[in-house]
């Protein structure tokens, strides 16, 4: 859809985790780090409608989420751009049935971001957000539907839905690549020897 037919457009994100991303993504190539700043932004853009007022973390911890002050909760583009890479490498895993890879593969990013040492704790778990869109995104379990911004009530299951993704198929050769890519990323990874991210948990 071009700009000028999102002219008062906003986006409704109807999906099992609440998520949605950009048409075209999924033809670039995003597992070698080959993907346009547009796309990311566009992401970025779409995932913002995912972050809820607050988290909980699996420690228990609660981080609130000022949405009024967005540039504080998001992360920069190149950093953002790290976080859709290796969710792509997630997706792959998990339409080739590696599920602890998958895992290891999301703790290994936060591990880090936590790293740099620069980040807020709303940006960190922005980053967990934003990897949780991606993967749901790519494994075609998004809609997309675009509402009028001036209608105030608005039944969501009456708009006609964009095109849902579908995922594409594991390989043999792809499900050796996808295990080996990330069990080098793991190890690669500071700090995970001691404990693992301390994030939100994705709904089932």
């Amino acid at each position: 859809m071009g700009k000028a037919k999102m002219a008062g457009l906003r986006l409704a994100v109807v999906a099992a985790a609440l998520f949605a991303a950009a048409p075209g993504f999924a033809q670039e190539s995003a597992q070698s780090g080959q993907i346009s700043d547009k796309t990311v932004k566009t992401l970025m853009t779409y995932a913002w409608d995912s972050v809820p007022p607050q988290v909980t973390l699996r420690s228990g911890k609660v981080i609130k989420f000022d949405r009024s002050n967005r540039e504080t909760i998001e992360l920069p583009l190149e950093a953002s751009k790290k976080v859709v890479v290796a969710a792509y490498r997630s997706y792959q895993a998990q339409i080739c049935g590696l599920q602890p890879a998958m895992v290891a593969n999301r703790d290994a990013l936060m591990a880090r971001l936590l790293d740099e040492k620069k980040w807020s704790e709303q940006q960190i778990q922005y980053a967990n957000l934003l990897h949780a869109f991606v993967v749901a995104y790519t494994s075609g379990k998004v809609e997309l539907r675009y509402v009028d911004a001036d209608k105030k009530e608005v039944k969501v299951s009456e708009i006609p839905a964009e095109k849902v993704i579908e995922p594409k198929k594991c390989s043999d050769d792809l499900k050796k690549s996808v295990d080996s890519a990330i069990y080098e990323y793991y190890k690669s990874a500071p700090g995970l020897e001691v404990k693992p991210a301390d994030v939100a948990e994705e709904k089932k």
